[in-house]
Order: C-alpha cells, then sequence, then structure tokens
C-alpha cells in the first residue's frame, strides 16, 4: 500500500488519532463537561454523519457480500465493523440534542408539564 513510504504509515496514524481526540473534545463540550468550543454544534452533526455514513457503507458491502458469496458468508469482522460506528453515531445524538437552540427550555418546559 505504501511500499516504499513507511513514513506515510506514522503520518496517517497521528492524523487519526488527532482526528479521534478532537472528536472526543467535541463530545466533551457538546456534554458540558468542558468549556463551549466553537462550531460545537456543527461538529457533532459532521461526526454523526461520518459515522453513520461509515455504518451505511459496511452494511452495504455486508448485505452485498451475502448475496454475491457463493456460500453466503459475512465475516464478523465485516459485521462489527459495520455495527460499531452506528453505535458510536448513536452515541453523540445525544450531544446534538443537548446543543441544539432553545433545548434547555424546551426540556424545562416538559418537566414543568410533567410536575
Amino acid at each position: 500500500m505504501v511500499f516504499g513510504h513507511v513514513w506515510m504509515l506514522y503520518a496517517i496514524t497521528v492524523v487519526l488519532v488527532l482526528a479521534f481526540t478532537l472528536a472526543g473534545f467535541y463530545a466533551l463540550s457538546a456534554s458540558g463537561d468542558i468549556r463551549q468550543l466553537p462550531l460545537t454544534r456543527m461538529a457533532i452533526i459532521v461526526i454523526i454523519v461520518l459515522y453513520s455514513l461509515r455504518a451505511l457503507a459496511g452494511g452495504w458491502v455486508c448485505v452485498a457480500d451475502f448475496f454475491t458469496d457463493a456460500q453466503q458468508h459475512v465475516s464478523w469482522l465485516q459485521f462489527f465493523s459495520s455495527i460499531i460506528p452506528a453505535f458510536i453515531a448513536w452515541c453523540y445524538y445525544p450531544g446534538l440534542k443537548k446543543t441544539m437552540p432553545g433545548a434547555a427550555r424546551a426540556a424545562k418546559l416538559v418537566w414543568m408539564a410533567e410536575s
């Protein structure tokens, strides 16, 4: 893949570490555990979309492999590499709801209506 360019493996690893760290900081920001970062709502939307697209693409590959393979066999690695991004996107969704404009007021109104 990167034959002769071993440095590229290290560069890709560093970029992935930075991307996941940034996603973690935005998750903490959306949950209110750290101060509000700029463009938190947009970042959470982008993270959810990327993880959802990864889950859909992996699911599509699993289904396609199931119907095109003579043995109708899907590997566990393919299956779990599709389920895990879907679960991660689902975990980010409450942070998106929390950063919605008017969400705090709507939650207070619901709480008052239940009382």
